[in-house]
């Protein structure tokens, strides 16, 4: 078998169905082999930037190995910003490229065309990269490469081989996946559950480790036996929402309801969350004074975070969750502060809501349960995010969380689609569409079921308002400061793909379009530009204290519960 030919069984084996990528000369007999192989399809991306959000989708949507290959040069530079993407976000990947002649010497800028020392490059957003240039080495490395991808806390990996090896023959014992778990002692379940009884006001802090380790059916088994409230980083408000004991995301752009909770609680227990937070900030510096905090982490460099009264566990929450889903412990009884919860939620739900947010629930609440949503950066996010907790939406949703990459949905929309074969429903900004437009011929050609919806302010909203609060002028996010759109209509019958004017349609023409979804549709929901992301919380305002400001009576009376 040859090395090429190897790639292709080895990652057939892991459950890799596609991969995503464009042809280079030095690439070739890998894409050959991927031909070659049934049950593993190479995609033709538009763009090397997309092929690797494709493979970040992919894995995203699934915790699968998400693979993206590129030429050499500035085919590999072009996939650096995914690599980072799936570095930030913590999502197992593979991207391979190869190279056909020495590195430069140091000291040297160029020695042969093309060729650059990559994992010099990557090195800093990689969990490991190699470049590989015999087939001693490639036997040796491979396998435990994709371990590494796939283990503790996922992340990319990359492989940077040369291309004389691809034809050569090798001959490779396979080496078994471990998956990674550090043993939890049953007692540490135990200590949880006596921990939440001995408390008055507990709440569980939830993160994106749960998607991340496909345990959002346990954790909701959980929650169910230990009956206390659960709020969410924005990010993952998909791992529980729709649940009466989840109350919404905290932070400067949160949930009220989730902010005021945070504000009250005497302990947080996080899971799978690496709390982000500006802890010595006016806002936050007083939950974590008055609250005893529990954290459980992967990934040891995460607790050099250093929070005040905090008990750290260094453990896999895989086995933990497992465990608290089907053993029955003594939480304690809690329903005074669910109720209290159940008020700041009844009175305060509904008080950011604006026609962005109106529009997208109404998309929402079609789509099938199986549909997965992805988000690209900016104001649009915020609102989708709003909308699916206002509307309790239960579906997968898929964001660039930490590294916040502009113009990533595309790509991820595609991925996401091979990776589970269900419709996609893809929320992009004016300003994000246009970096990674040319996937549309991909989307296109390949008639995937996907609804690019495009919330379109005519504006680069986020850094506009920024711009405003902070500066007494307007640079490039408006039309007036050389902010332009083109005539998408004119774009969409190119590509081949139906523009939809949202604004014209009935209740009844939305719905019918939507549940009958095979083929890709644009649909263009016009916004007033106007309308600026919120609410948000001032510099120094304590968490709850959002503006705009509630009256102060009612601030008063909430903040008294």
């Amino acid at each position: 078998m040859t090395v090429s030919d190897y790639i292709a069984d080895y990652l057939y084996k892991l459950g890799v169905t596609d991969v995503f990528g464009i042809p280079g000369g030095v690439i070739l007999d890998l894409i050959y082999a991927f031909d070659r192989k049934d049950g593993i399809k190479a995609h033709l991306s538009y763009h090397e930037q997309c092929g690797g959000f494709a493979a970040c989708g992919y894995a995203q949507s699934t915790g699968k190995l998400g693979v993206a290959y590129s030429t050499r040069g500035p085919g590999f530079t072009n996939m650096i910003t995914p690599i980072a993407e799936a570095y930030f976000d913590s999502l197992p990947t593979l991207f391979i490229t190869s190279h056909s002649e020495k590195c430069p010497e140091k000291g040297m800028r160029t020695m042969f065309d093309q060729e650059i020392d990559t994992c010099d490059i990557v090195k800093n957003i990689t969990k490991y990269c190699v470049r590989i240039d015999s087939s001693e080495s490639f036997a040796l490395l491979f396998t435990q490469l994709c371990s590494i991808a796939l283990e503790e806390r996922k992340g990319p990996v990359f492989i940077d081989i040369s291309s004389k090896l691809f034809k050569e023959d090798i001959d490779v014992n396979e080496v078994c996946l471990s998956n990674g778990n550090i043993f939890i002692p049953s007692q540490i379940a135990n200590e949880l559950a006596w921990k939440i009884s001995q408390a008055k006001r507990p709440v569980i802090l939830v993160g994106d480790g749960v998607n991340q380790a496909n345990l959002s059916l346990e954790f909701r088994k959980f929650i169910q036996k230990a009956m206390i409230p659960v709020i969410s980083s924005r990010f993952s408000h998909d791992v529980i929402c729709g649940s009466n004991y989840y109350y919404g995301y905290v932070g400067s752009h949160g949930i009220r309801t989730a902010n005021f909770i945070l504000s009250k609680t005497d302990l947080i227990i996080a899971i799978g969350n690496r709390l982000n937070f500006p802890i010595d900030s006016q806002s936050y510096s007083s939950v974590f004074t008055h609250a005893k905090l529990i954290r459980y982490e992967i990934d040891k460099g995460e607790l050099k975070r250093e929070i005040p009264n905090s008990e750290n566990h260094l453990c896999d929450i895989i086995p933990l969750l497992k465990s608290l889903a089907v053993i029955n412990l003594d939480y304690g009884s809690h329903e005074d502060w669910v109720e209290v919860c159940n008020i700041l939620r009844d009175e305060l739900m509904n008080e950011d809501t604006n026609y962005a947010v109106c529009a997208i629930s109404k998309i929402l609440s079609i789509i099938t349960k199986d549909t997965i949503v992805v988000n690209d950066v900016g104001n649009n996010e915020f609102w989708v995010s709003r909308a699916c907790v206002l509307f309790g939406i239960q579906n997968r949703v898929l964001y660039s969380k930490s590294f916040g990459a502009l113009g990533s949905a595309l790509g991820k929309a595609i991925g996401a689609y091979y990776a589970n074969h269900h419709p996609i429903l893809c929320f992009i900004g004016d300003q994000g569409f246009q970096m990674n437009i040319q996937e549309l011929q991909f989307i296109s050609q390949n008639q995937l079921p996907i609804i690019i919806v495009l919330l379109n302010n005519r504006v680069s909203g986020m850094i506009r308002d920024r711009e405003k609060l902070n500066y007494d002028k307007f640079i490039h996010t408006t039309f007036e400061s050389g902010f332009r759109n083109p005539e998408y209509k004119k774009i969409m019958e190119g590509y081949g793909i139906p523009y939809v004017d949202y604004n014209s349609l009935s209740d009844n023409q939305i719905e019918i379009m939507i549940s009958s979804l095979l083929h890709p549709i644009f649909l263009d929901i016009q916004i007033d530009e106007n309308i600026v992301l919120g609410p948000s919380l001032p510099k120094g305002n304590v968490c709850q204290d959002f503006h705009p400001s509630l009256s102060t009576e009612k601030y008063n009376y909430l903040n008294n519960l």
